[in-house]
């Protein structure tokens, strides 16, 4: 598990950060739809209640309104907040309750386990 805190805006100035939530380092596929509706692949390499971060081949303006679509899960939506190459930082509009973000996390983990 890694938390994050603390960032640096591109100015150099210490950013506001409000995320205080526990990341977790996952690697989820999901599909994003953006503000016109286009559909593509991402892969989620860390998720809180808060937020996420994915990869993507799909290039995003910031900010962005998005919605990740995961099996299982309701959709999720949210905005773009950061991207540097094909990273991507979403923040959620409404947090995940612990309970869905673990569901998230056993779901995959157990399907990993499956031959």
């Amino acid at each position: 598990m890694t938390a994050t805190m603390g960032k640096q805006s591109a100015a150099g100035q210490a950013a506001t950060d409000r995320r205080y939530a526990i990341r977790i380092n996952v690697q989820i596929d999901a599909d994003l739809l953006d503000q016109g509706r286009r559909r593509c692949g991402v892969t989620l390499t860390n998720l809180s209640i808060t937020g996420c971060r994915f990869e993507s081949d799909y290039p995003l303006r910031l900010p962005a309104p998005i919605t990740l679509l995961i099996d299982g899960v309701d959709p999720i939506v949210g905005e773009v907040v950061w991207a540097e190459g094909k990273l991507v930082g979403c923040h959620f509009a409404e947090a995940l309750s612990p309970t869905i973000c673990n569901r998230i996390i056993r779901t995959l983990r157990d399907r990993a386990k499956r031959p």
